[in-house]
């Protein structure tokens, strides 16, 4: 694999991988032209001004770069904040917020987060720890007693608090993009994930068996914050982590964007979902603590510096280090990418054609119809990046590489980590498996293209290695 490759798998693994709102949305599942490039206005303390004739130079490799993959992404607008040596440094936005109209994108406009989400709901609930009323070595029916699988119900009760912030309870990713009216009010949460959603879901492995990523994982940890706090999940939020922070344009409910009046209009290709998306086209309350938060760069940027330099009135320094280190082996790349706590944990990534940096680097995107951001934060250089874009799958990968290689001074790059693949070894997983509740019998064989009925093995729920 060259390099370049090699930045892709490792930076939107990082970034983007295996977000789950990115689901079909007529169904319970599992699973364009180019817009304007007018820069505008930034905002908030050390923002950028003006249109990118007035911007310092020292950024415009970024905005070159910025203006480039927009491009290349198809999207109508999107918000960039840079956080360096702790300081938000550079706020920007680029291109429209409706697709369709001219109305500038500036750094205070609202997009969707999708599962940028995630990270903000891990605070929630390791508050909870801090305050002794939540254990991650307890099993989440301690707080949740009501919850349960229709197929086992002892299943329920081997399900730790731990394995729901690090994806690895085995829960069946399960989303409806939108849901009904009866489930878009606050109680949701707890009603459909204490009955329907018991009777739809199942366990794919054992828990704690292995990282699987699963949205289920954080509607359930955003229940056990609600319950164990005593507030609605939307209120824990705003009172608890949103307004300690500084993040007072972050919310949950479309009628509060529509209200607030800066806000990005997403383009998507999904189907059955109103294109443009409005801020109240589609809404799900007991998905909301997995990605349906609506925010902008600067109140991002905010969470950004305080993952970077801690806020002990917020979450004790122990748990937010506990948060940002691997707590689990995705094996998505051998074994350079971790999860910790509603992130992701890099050991180092490729950075263009330099070679291998080993600096830790730790992030989450998000992907929801019509919106995709990231936030990613590098400790070491006391940096970070955040992107928010109003099209489908529009993450700025290739503007993060440019802003850490031109604002920053990197170390020495080291040696690349061997990424060699033995075939010798897949006959270890030679063997027949059954799945009672998705695809039946999964025979593995080593056979690959050379037995000459690999698609009838394949009709056959056979999977050559």
């Amino acid at each position: 694999m060259n390099r370049r490759a090699t930045l892709g798998v490792l930076l939107l693994t990082l970034l983007t991988a295996c977000d789950g709102e990115t689901g079909e949305t007529s169904t319970e599942t599992g699973g364009g032209g180019q817009g304007g490039t007018t820069a505008t206005g930034g905002g908030g303390a050390g923002g950028s001004t003006g249109t990118t004739d007035t911007i310092d130079p020292k950024y415009k490799p970024l905005v070159d770069a910025i203006l480039a993959e927009k491009a290349e992404l198809g999207a109508p607008g999107v918000a960039v904040a840079v956080i360096e040596d702790g300081k938000i440094t550079f706020t920007q936005g680029f291109g429209t917020r409706d697709p369709s109209k001219d109305d500038p994108v500036s750094p205070t406009t609202l997009f969707r987060t999708g599962s940028v989400n995630k990270m903000l709901t891990a605070v929630a609930m390791l508050q909870q720890v801090a305050a002794g009323k939540v254990s991650l070595g307890e099993p989440v029916t301690t707080y949740v007693p009501d919850f349960k699988f229709a197929v086992d119900a002892s299943w329920a009760e081997t399900i730790l608090g731990q394995h729901l912030l690090t994806h690895s309870s085995g829960m069946y990713d399960y989303l409806v993009i939108d849901a009904p009216a009866s489930q878009k009010t606050d109680a949701a949460l707890e009603t459909f994930m204490t009955g329907t959603f018991g009777s739809k879901d199942f366990l794919m492995n054992p828990a704690g068996a292995f990282w699987n990523y699963s949205n289920p994982n954080y509607y359930m940890a955003g229940l056990v914050a609600e319950k164990a706090s005593g507030k609605p999940y939307r209120q824990l939020m705003k009172e608890d982590v949103f307004t300690p922070l500084g993040m007072d344009r972050t919310y949950f409910l479309g009628s509060e964007v529509l209200e607030d009046g800066d806000y990005a209009l997403g383009k998507t290709a999904y189907a059955m979902v109103a294109n443009p998306v409005l801020p109240d086209t589609y809404d799900n309350a007991w998905a909301r603590p997995a990605g349906y938060a609506t925010s902008n760069v600067l109140d991002l940027a905010k969470f950004a510096q305080f993952l970077l330099d801690g806020n002990e009135a917020v979450l004790p320094d122990a748990l937010l280090q506990d948060m940002k280190s691997a707590q689990i082996d995705t094996q998505v790349f051998l074994d350079l990418v971790g999860y910790g706590y509603g992130l992701f944990a890099n050991k180092g990534a490729y950075l263009g054609d330099s070679g291998f940096y080993s600096i830790p680097i730790v992030s989450h995107g998000g992907d929801i119809p019509g919106f995709a951001a990231d936030l990613a934060i590098v400790p070491s250089l006391h940096f970070g990046f955040i992107s928010m874009a109003n099209a489908d799958g529009a993450h700025f990968t290739k503007s993060l590489v440019t802003a850490l290689t031109t604002l920053n001074t990197l170390p020495s790059p080291g040696t690349p980590p061997d990424t060699t693949v033995d075939p010798s070894t897949f006959g270890q997983y030679e063997g027949t498996y059954q799945d009672d509740y998705n695809v039946g019998e999964i025979v593995v064989t080593t056979g690959g293209r050379r037995s000459g009925d690999q698609h009838a093995r394949r009709r056959r729920g056979e999977h050559p290695l």
